[in-house]
């Protein structure tokens, strides 16, 4: 087998694959239930065929398999029967003078070789196909980070809800206790309605944290294709990616060169509008047929003959314009795929860095959040064991400060997870992910 055999094989055999998942994927996912609780490996599970945001690319897939077919079989050998009843008055001169010149006539027809038209075109269908395969990988990669975000947004929700409900907690204890002493002439009315607005406005906030786990569960059902099944328990994952090396940007733009699905997309997109072209050019070339018939007629006539065949060379010698406009459309086609490939190319290169920099960034921010989280856990300490002396504290903002110092670590190992799975999908690296489906069970 030949080297293209060998890449067309094994392009085939990819899209068989993706066409048993897409066909698989149905029966086996549709219908499954989320797991209660839902881990971040779970959740990545459901990445799958059936979400509109993927399913997109398998319609691509599916397109550029028929295309390819329609290719392949412009060759085909062609076969067709003719049926022609007829009643004819004779000349006075013909030899058979019976009015019955019913006729049925066999006819078959099979191109040998068209200078390269067909062969070209096999080849853009080829590399429209790898292009569709690889678009339809890069949309289940950004489903999946899809997923990772609102994951990710659900659990900054709740701990945001946990910060709000203690403050409006404390907030009530405070204006409720001011309500007491200004009864007893101790607390000003105009400090009595300071602490009730500040209680109404915390309050408000607390509303609105609590609509939002709610609402961020709904996303992430819809992230899932499960917006029936909203999930209502989460695993706070472990993400042991977040803390292994950033390479150096070079070696990441390499990385990303060689490696980012869009980019080869659009690569194999500009091949086939080349390929496109040439097989529009090659329209101008002569086609070699062989025919062939078989027929029977009623009414023997001696230029009749009941077998014939041949081989048919049609030279096309002038059209007009049409094979120019028809190039021309082609020409301007590659022109376009060329002029994305290299914006995207440009855009590559300022992702990889944008994400380079967030992960250095965040990797710094790491240092602020753990001394934030020491010294929040010990001004909590402090402030409740003065409160145990019954000495005046400020125990109730330490406790709210020490639940804004978990969402502030939150956040940052979340937005650090992102990067990295953005990285990860910029460069058609899997290893940069920082989820691995052995650690990312973790406690509610």
């Amino acid at each position: 087998m030949t080297g293209s055999g060998r890449n067309t094989g094994r392009a085939w055999g990819r899209a068989l694959m993706l066409t048993m998942l897409c066909v698989a994927a149905p029966a086996s996912w549709a219908d499954t239930p989320l797991p209660q609780p839902l881990s971040l490996s779970d959740a990545l599970v459901f990445a799958d065929e059936q979400h509109p945001a993927v399913a997109q690319g398998r319609a691509g897939v599916l397109r550029s398999e028929a295309e390819r077919l329609a290719a392949e079989s412009a060759n085909d050998l062609a076969v067709g029967i003719r049926l022609n009843a007829r009643w004819v008055e004779p000349n006075e001169n013909a030899p058979d003078q019976s009015n019955n010149d019913s006729q049925a006539i066999l006819r078959l027809s099979k191109p040998l070789y068209d200078f390269g038209r067909t062969s070209h075109a096999l080849e853009a269908a080829d590399s429209a196909l790898r292009s569709q395969q690889e678009q339809h990988l890069s949309l289940m990669a950004r489903q999946r980070m899809e997923i990772m975000r609102r994951y990710f947004e659900v659990l900054l929700a709740d701990l945001t809800y946990s910060r709000d409900n203690e403050a409006m907690a404390i907030a009530f204890i405070a204006f409720d206790r001011a309500g007491n002493r200004n009864e007893l002439g101790q607390v000003s009315d105009i400090q009595l309605y300071e602490l009730e607005e500040r209680f109404q406005e915390v309050r408000l906030r607390r509303m609105a944290s609590l609509q939002e786990t709610r609402s961020s569960r709904n996303r992430l059902a819809m992230a899932l294709n499960r917006p029936d099944q909203v999930p209502a328990e989460l695993l706070n994952p472990t993400l042991p990616g977040n803390n292994r090396t950033l390479p150096d940007l070079e070696e990441l733009y390499a990385l990303a060169e060689a490696g980012n699905r869009r980019l080869a997309s659009l690569r194999l997109e500009a091949e086939a509008s080349s390929q496109r072209l040439a097989a529009s050019r090659a329209d101008r070339r002569p086609t070699l047929s062989l025919e062939a018939e078989a027929a029977h007629y009623e009414r023997l006539l001696g230029s009749r003959d009941p077998y014939a065949a041949g081989l048919v060379l049609d030279i096309p010698l002038y059209s007009g314009r049409r094979l120019d406009a028809a190039a021309a459309r082609e020409q301007a086609s590659l022109y376009e795929t060329q002029a994305r490939l290299r914006q995207h190319e440009l855009d590559l290169r300022q992702a990889v860095l944008e994400t380079w920099q967030e992960i250095s960034r965040l990797t710094t921010q790491r240092d602020h959040v753990r001394a934030t989280t020491d010294y929040r856990d010990l001004y909590l300490d402090r402030s409740r064991a003065l409160y145990e002396l019954d000495v005046a504290t400020d125990l109730g903002d330490a406790m709210t400060q020490q639940s804004a110092a978990m969402l502030f670590a939150a956040q940052t190992e979340f937005e650090l997870a992102l990067a990295w799975e953005r990285l990860a999908l910029l460069t058609g690296q899997p290893d940069f992910s920082p989820v691995h489906a052995s650690a990312t069970q973790g406690t509610p």
